[in-house]
């Protein structure tokens, strides 16, 4: 599977230096305990289906299956956001077992990621959802202070940002126009086909 990493000269010499890397806490940047619930949940995923991760505190590599869409799949370096302004990086083109990947919906991931909502089959579904919530007057902004079984229904939901077929207008695109990322427990020298250097805009 063809696969492109976007990564830090830091990690890229790490890799060098090691010959395999893994994902590590310490190179996650990113408000923490906030995402902390999505984080855990995408991480159980990968355990379930490309096998456990190497070791406890073990965390995703992250990469690019398709960057915008099925015809724009490798990342574009002149795109601001992959690292901080001025940092020298590195996109990396790797060929990965597909056995050894979880791919998921770019989109949908912020939904497990930031706002840790419901994800409806619909607009319709989701609203209602959301509308049940203000009924009962729950604190829809904190998962864990609502009762455990919408907690575990909202969590379920989750599982469409697995599924790449799934295309409900309302929350995202069919499968050729989806921007979907590819996380695996650790990546290896001999797994890299090609480095491109830059300098993050």
């Amino acid at each position: 599977m063809q696969l492109w990493t976007v990564q830090s000269i830091e990690w890229y010499n790490e890799l060098l230096k090691n010959g395999i890397i893994q994902g590590e806490r310490k190179h996650i940047t990113t408000d923490w305990e906030f995402s902390l619930l999505g984080y855990h949940w995408l991480m159980n995923k990968m355990d379930e289906k490309i096998g456990k991760r190497p070791f406890p505190e073990c965390f995703p590599v992250w990469a690019w299956y398709q960057y915008t869409d099925s015809n724009k799949r490798k990342p574009d370096l002149r795109s601001t956001g992959f690292l901080p302004k001025g940092t020298k990086g590195v996109r990396i083109e790797i060929n990965k077992n597909e056995n050894d990947v979880l791919l998921s919906d770019f989109m949908l991931w912020s939904i497990p990621f930031g706002y840790q909502s419901f994800i409806g089959q619909n607009e319709e579904e989701s609203e209602a959802f959301e509308k049940m919530l203000e009924r009962k007057g729950f604190d829809k902004k904190n998962i864990g202070k609502l009762p455990k079984g919408i907690q575990t229904e909202i969590i379920k939901s989750w599982d469409k940002v697995l599924d790449l077929d799934f295309d409900a207008p309302y929350h995202t695109s069919p499968k050729d126009n989806k921007a979907i990322q590819a996380t695996f427990w650790t990546l290896s020298l001999n797994e890299v086909i090609k480095v491109d250097d830059f300098v993050a805009r």
